[in-house]
């Protein structure tokens, strides 16, 4: 069995990385060693620059006028940077790196939000329903095996199983809400994210709030966890 080199580990020696190698290993997620290595990057990234970039993002919105909310500009300009990191230069003296890869991200977000207000209209991230997330492509099983995230769940057969057979005990529209979450988050830094924009627009496809989605989804993992947990050793 491959053995895969633990997150709190891999965390540790992130300390020592530049910015842009830290981008590099975002963007590296193709098999688990990758996923761990660009996990503690994620999380190392964040610590360094999460304060300061959530604050420029505020600021760009109150200077525009924005509906959009910051946190979901925030969340975007992580995933635009991943994308973008081979445009990333890193600065010549390692004091004011810093402030460089702040000016970096702020511009990033400052463009994504002059996108967004000339062209409201144009699919994108921020605009709330804009790419249809692909339910209907996915299994059950796929769900499960995306549901289990080697976190909260461990990612073997014996639990994905388990979460297959949940996931059909729930009623059709905790089902929906989960389904779609996991989705969402799969295409959000850290894989963690769930953008606000993204959920209302599933609040009004189903009639709802957004605080009624997050209760629905609270009460549908806590019936697949008690699933799991009862139902472990009898597979």
């Amino acid at each position: 069995m491959a053995q895969v080199t633990p997150v709190s580990s891999a965390m540790l020696s992130m300390r020592e990385e530049a910015d842009g190698d830290l981008l590099y290993y975002m963007s590296c997620r193709g098999g688990a060693a990758d996923r761990a290595l660009s996990d503690a990057a994620t999380v190392e990234f964040h610590r360094r620059h999460a304060v300061g970039l959530l604050d420029r993002c505020r600021q760009i919105c109150r200077q525009f006028g924005s509906v959009v909310e910051p946190e979901d500009l925030f969340a975007v300009t992580l995933v635009k940077a991943i994308e973008r990191a081979e445009t990333f230069v890193a600065a010549t003296d390692a004091a004011a790196q810093p402030a460089r890869t702040l000016k970096w991200l702020a511009r990033i977000a400052r463009n994504l939000h002059i996108d967004r207000v000339r062209n409201p209209n144009r699919s994108g991230p921020l605009t709330g329903d804009q790419e249809a997330i692909p339910i209907e492509d996915y299994s059950t099983d796929e769900f499960a095996a995306l549901y289990c995230d080697g976190h909260a769940l461990p990612r073997d057969l014996a639990t994905i199983r388990l979460v297959q057979t949940a996931l059909m005990t729930l009623d059709e529209r905790t089902r929906l809400v989960i389904s779609h979450t996991v989705l969402q988050r799969q295409r959000s830094p850290g894989r963690s994210y769930v953008f606000r924009g993204e959920m209302r627009a599933l609040a009004g496809r189903l009639g709802t709030t957004t605080v009624n989605l997050r209760r629905i989804r609270s009460l549908g993992v806590k019936a697949i966890a008690e699933y799991v947990r009862t139902h472990t050793g009898q597979v």
